[in-house]
């Protein structure tokens, strides 16, 4: 009888993957895991790692170490208790609106938000027998006025897209806690520069393709809050199929390490270049906190800390005129996103705001003379002589 060991076939040792490497030390930097699926030693284990017994993980849809890892830092940049990646900005608000609402219920919606977060709530969300109410985020009175018994969930931004209006997040928080309803918010305007579950807030959501991926090459979403609520939340984005992907996450949490830098750097320029357009007559209206004509600016200047954001909006008039200046503007590309490293422009009426009504703009103060300035990490010398040049063209 024949006792060595049998020699598999090419084929076989092609399919199976290698071994584990053991290692004395561990990378400095966290490693990417691709892996859809992970290893489980039974029936016992599997059992446990459902049940919350045992760590690890199981299907990457459910989870997977670089969303664990990157979930963790949301959670400590927000001081929540849990964190969640999801897939996008949009699947991160979806997940906690699917999360909180049912047949008959209502969302309180502040005006003034993301187009897409409105065509969320006001078409499709209805389907499911949704309805919502509006209110200004910057006057908590108008919530109270759009509350009902149907009311489940309340959803503003900290900055509002595109005229970056504050929201009065402890006037909203105290309404909807008296109310006895959750408070969600969209801080992807403001990572950094507040805490808004600190002033009451129930939800952080963010998308970090912006500011904290920071390099337009990633498309995430997340979600900061108790680790009672995110129970709910993680099921729903897990069956919705609403998960983020460990590449993009790996590459979230390496955005997200000099995220304070590029912050700190890109307001202190946006605040510079609001200036300049300030007192430029060549400019219909500048939009930007950090400015004492600012609505907000008293209550910016309160509850912002390190700086007014990175985003401003001008107003030129009319299309003609924004359309001239983002073709003469041509070292500053007009690309529909915000929170690179490098300064971008956007165009509301064509591009975030697009399909809605003119009742809607004129709601919201959008005019097809807006244009949206992402404010990045370029000398604000080259900036403002970019600027200048595209306004005088």
């Amino acid at each position: 009888m024949n006792s060595s060991p049998r020699r598999p076939d090419i084929a076989t040792s092609c399919a199976r993957p290698p071994a584990d490497v053991e290692l004395s030390t561990t990378p400095l930097t966290p490693p990417i895991h691709l892996s859809v699926v992970y290893k489980i030693d039974g029936l016992d284990h599997v059992d446990a790692l459902y049940e919350g017994r045992d760590s690890g993980f199981i299907y990457a849809r459910d989870g997977h170490p670089n969303a664990a890892q990157l979930g963790e830092k949301i959670a400590t940049i927000e001081g929540a208790e849990a964190g969640l990646v999801c897939a996008s900005g949009m699947a991160a608000e979806a997940a906690v609106f699917l999360a909180l609402l049912e047949q008959g219920g209502e969302v309180a919606l502040s005006e003034g938000l993301y187009g897409r977060t409105v065509a969320l709530v006001g078409r499709e969300l209805p389907r499911f027998g949704i309805k919502h109410r509006l209110f200004d985020s910057t006057r908590p009175e108008t919530l109270r006025k759009a509350l009902t018994p149907a009311t489940k969930v309340i959803f503003a931004e900290t900055l509002s897209n595109p005229l970056v209006r504050l929201a009065d997040i402890a006037g909203l928080a105290d309404i909807g806690r008296a109310a006895g309803v959750p408070f969600a918010i969209d801080h992807t305007f403001a990572p950094l520069l507040c805490r808004p579950l600190e002033l009451g807030a129930d939800f952080v959501v963010h998308s970090a393709t912006k500011l904290i991926g920071g390099h337009s090459d990633l498309t995430l979403g997340l979600v900061a809050t108790s680790r009672e609520r995110m129970a709910r939340v993680a099921t729903v984005a897990s069956t919705f199929g609403l998960a983020g992907n460990p590449f993009e996450s790996w590459l979230a949490l390496r955005g997200s390490a000099t995220l304070p830098v590029r912050s700190a750097r890109a307001c202190a320029t946006a605040l510079t270049l609001a200036g300049h357009l300030a007192g430029d007559k060549r400019v219909g209206a500048v939009h930007y906190p950090g400015l004492p004509s600012h609505p907000d600016h008293e209550r910016a200047s309160r509850v912002l800390r390190g700086g007014f954001g990175t985003i401003l909006t001008i107003d030129l008039g009319g299309r003609e005129q924004a359309d001239a200046f983002i073709r003469n503007a041509r070292e500053i590309p007009f690309a529909p996103s915000l929170g690179d490293v490098a300064t971008t422009l956007s165009h509301p009426a064509t591009t975030s705001h697009r399909g809605q009504s003119a009742e809607q703009w004129a709601r919201q103060g959008i005019t097809p003379g807006l244009v949206r300035l992402s404010v990045g990490l370029e000398h604000p010398d080259d900036l403002w002589h970019q600027i200048d040049q595209a306004l005088t063209s």
